[in-house]
């Protein structure tokens, strides 16, 4: 097995693999390859991790979950809109009857907030938007494989 920040990572990957808009243009890291051919794509990657609370057993956690879309041009609104509520989409719709989302891996997912910008600096023009999730998990001290 793998700590439980991969496994959950692994699932937020797995899920926005596909979308309507980004299709199989989904990269796993904080560096987008900036191509035609790649955009509109996503990088997916973890950000900071906090302690949340804890007891003798148990700790509590938050990861960011950054997810940066990119589209070419600097018409990229509309894209920014749809990407976003397909991400949205795929996020929460993977809540179980219990309330956990990512196959029970993870306890709490929030909306933390997205930003944009416009880059022209580079070969091909283009927008990005960044968005973060906060996802909440919890672990038995000593197991870090194994979510609570």
């Amino acid at each position: 097995m793998a700590h439980v920040r991969k496994q959950i990572f692994d699932r937020v990957e797995t899920l926005l693999t596909g979308l309507g808009t980004t299709g199989s243009r989904i990269y796993r890291s904080a560096v987008h390859p900036l191509t035609s051919v790649t955009m509109p794509g996503i990088c997916v990657y973890c950000g900071p991790e906090r302690l949340k609370g804890g007891t003798r057993n148990a700790t509590t956690k938050e990861v960011d979950i950054a997810i940066d879309a990119y589209v070419e041009g600097d018409t990229y609104d509309d894209t920014f809109a749809q990407i976003q509520a397909e991400i949205e989409a795929a996020l929460y719709g993977d809540m179980d009857d219990d309330g956990r989302f990512f196959n029970g891996l993870a306890t709490n997912l929030v909306y933390a907030g997205s930003d944009s910008r416009y880059v022209d600096t580079t070969t091909v023009a283009h927008g990005v938007m960044e968005i973060v999730y906060q996802c909440e998990y919890q672990t038995e001290n000593g197991d870090a494989e194994t979510a609570l």
